[in-house]
């Protein structure tokens, strides 16, 4: 008996820890605005990831499409662990009461492990007492905690779900505007030249890019409080968050090193430009942080030929368009390569980890990686 009696409190701690262990994930990963330290939720994500990119590599024709189911299959998984855990916690505290504190109507009450399962489900539910009621205070006030906890985390689920999928819609039309404005191409020399038509900026210039600024900071502060949304990898490239931020940073430093400075020295110098790059930076900064494990920034870099070259065709291109451009190629083509020296390598880990070709990320004329 004494035996028993002591079972019993070993699993009614083990079942207190796992019900706490889930409460703490849920506050972690959905109401704490910083939501990178889920305790379950980012080992999870990270664990699935990899799973889904060596079932992506293994059938290779399916492989966009495979990855495209990540995001969607992490939000029912964590949803799924957090209730199971919630579950069994509350069955392994109430199970060695059945019989005792908790029985069955009008009949024996069963005193297997299923039994407890079926009691705490039902009441995590909050579908009612059912046929299994409590005896006991102790146990009544426990079942409508189990109720009170059920309710209110399918109630922050549903919020959860809701939230994510609104940050993700607004950052795919981002995207997706970013990848119209460039006509499909990823070229940031297309998007300064449809900037500066006949090859003036004004004022609407500067509202632009501090939109795009303002749009990437949301992206970055959604990261940050659902995490779950860099794991939405979609089979258009184009979606893709690497060729978000590259083509940002690359508007910004081509503006910087490809535009005639005495021509445009009031948008190479506005507010708006460098709100843009600081913003860039920032993304690139905390979202590696956060999403990327430390040993996917170990990549193989580019060679700053192919920087060069891509410096050159965007100043033709540019040239072409009506726009004023610098006079010393060579200048430029240096001040070109050593901005691009900050942000370049963070984007290939980040398109790299997510399973995409560098040729998709950038424009595909005399675009490469060594």
């Amino acid at each position: 008996m004494r035996v028993k009696t002591q079972m019993g409190w070993l699993l009614q701690v083990i079942g207190t820890g796992l019900v706490i262990l889930a409460i703490a994930d849920i506050y972690l990963t959905v109401l704490y605005p910083r939501g990178d330290k889920g305790i379950i939720s980012v080992p999870l994500a990270r664990g699935l990831w990899h799973f889904f990119r060596f079932s992506a590599k293994t059938i290779r024709r399916q492989h966009d499409r495979i990855l495209s189911y990540m995001g969607p299959t992490l939000l029912v998984a964590t949803v799924a662990v957090w209730i199971l855990l919630l579950v069994i916690g509350f069955a392994l505290i109430c199970w060695a009461a059945l019989g005792n504190e908790i029985q069955m109507q009008g009949q024996d009450t069963p005193t297997d492990f299923a039994t407890a399962i079926y009691y705490s489900g039902y009441s995590l539910a909050t579908l009612g007492t059912g046929d299994i009621t409590p005896q006991t205070n102790t146990y009544r006030l426990l079942m409508i905690l189990e109720a009170i906890l059920g309710f209110s985390v399918f109630t922050i689920t549903l919020t959860y779900l809701q939230s994510v999928y609104n940050q993700l819609i607004q950052r795919n039309v981002f995207a997706l505007s970013l990848h119209h404005r460039t006509g499909k191409t990823a070229d940031a020399a297309v998007l300064i030249a449809r900037l500066g038509s006949n090859g003036s900026f004004d004022s609407s210039t500067r509202q632009d890019l501090t939109s795009m600024s303002q749009n990437l900071l949301n992206i970055l502060e959604s990261n940050h409080s659902y995490p779950v949304m860099g794991y939405f990898r979609l089979q258009e490239p184009y979606y893709a968050l690497a060729r978000v931020v590259f083509l940002t940073m690359d508007t910004v430093t081509l503006i910087k090193s490809a535009l005639d400075e005495e021509s445009y020295r009031s948008l190479i110098y506005s507010a708006a430009v460098k709100g843009l790059e600081e913003s860039g930076m920032q993304f690139l900064a905390e979202l590696t942080e956060l999403f990327l494990p430390s040993r996917a920034l170990h990549v193989k870099g580019q060679s700053e030929q192919i920087w060069r070259s891509r410096y050159y065709q965007a100043v033709e291109y540019l040239a072409a368009q009506g726009i004023a451009t610098p006079s010393n190629l060579e200048a430029g083509a240096d001040l070109y390569v050593s901005i691009r020296r900050q942000w370049n390598p963070n984007i290939i880990a980040l398109a790299k980890y997510m399973e995409y070709d560098w040729s998709a990320i950038t424009p595909s004329v005399g675009q490469g990686v060594d």
